[in-house]
This record gives structure tokens, C-alpha cells and sequence, in this order.
């Protein structure tokens, strides 16, 4: 019996022995009174935001005057923004052909009036020459 005994001693000092060096591999991870100290102190903790400060900040009343997800909805996509581009491009292409168009209108204008006004003052030089030629004769 004393053999049996024996055994089942040996087998719950073992189980024992196991039971330690798990604790041991445990606490190996824990903090220990020298980490504990370098830990964030009371004074450290004042330096944080108190109730005070808290209760500055937004509430739930101050949230729902934001803008809500149909609000968010109205707002332009980027699809719509893509076609507002597209559109205005158009218009600025359309303005510089308008302004070429009246440039070019306005450019024959007065290419037109510059034209009959030398006209008319070739044929008044003309008019005079011939006038001084026959009045020397």
C-alpha cells in the first residue's frame, strides 16, 4: 500500500509543480510595483478633461440639429458634379465662339468702313489733282 500511496503523493505534488509554474508563467505578464509607479498618478489624472469640461461639449439635442442622412442626401453627387462640369465647360466653349463670332462681325465692320472711307479719300485726292492739273493749264 505504502507503494500506492506513494504514487498518488507523487502524482498530486506533480499536479502541484504544474499548478506553480503556471502561476509563475502567469504573473510573469503582471505588473509589478515598479510598473504600478509609473502608472499615470492622481495629479497626472486632474489634467484630464473633468465633468466641467464634459458637459461642454456637444449633446444629443446639439447632434440632431446637424445635418441628417436626408439632408446629406440633397447635397450634389459627385455624378451630378461631373455634369455640372461638363455643362459649364459647354457654356464657357459656347461664350468664346460668341465672342469670336462678334469679333469677327465687327472686325469686317469696320474693315468695311476703313475701306469706303480710304475709298472716298482716294477719290477726293484724286478729284483735287485733277483739278490743280487743269487749272495749270
Amino acid at each position: 500500500m505504502s507503494s500506492k500511496f506513494e504514487e498518488i503523493v507523487l502524482e498530486e505534488l506533480f499536479k502541484l509543480s504544474t499548478k506553480v509554474d503556471n502561476l509563475q508563467v502567469q504573473m510573469q505578464g503582471m505588473a509589478t510595483k515598479e510598473d504600478i509607479k509609473d502608472m499615470a498618478t492622481k495629479e497626472d489624472l486632474k489634467k484630464f478633461a473633468t465633468k466641467e469640461d464634459l458637459k461642454k461639449f456637444a449633446t444629443k439635442e446639439d447632434l440632431k440639429k446637424f445635418a441628417t442622412k436626408e439632408d446629406l442626401k440633397k447635397f450634389a453627387t459627385k455624378e451630378d458634379m461631373d455634369k455640372r462640369f461638363d455643362e459649364q465647360t459647354a457654356e464657357i466653349a459656347n461664350m468664346f465662339k460668341d465672342a469670336f463670332k462678334l469679333s469677327d462681325k465687327y472686325h469686317r465692320e469696320m474693315e468695311e468702313r476703313i475701306t469706303k472711307a480710304t475709298d472716298k479719300k482716294i477719290e477726293n485726292l484724286r478729284k483735287e489733282f485733277l483739278c490743280q492739273i487743269n487749272a495749270e493749264k
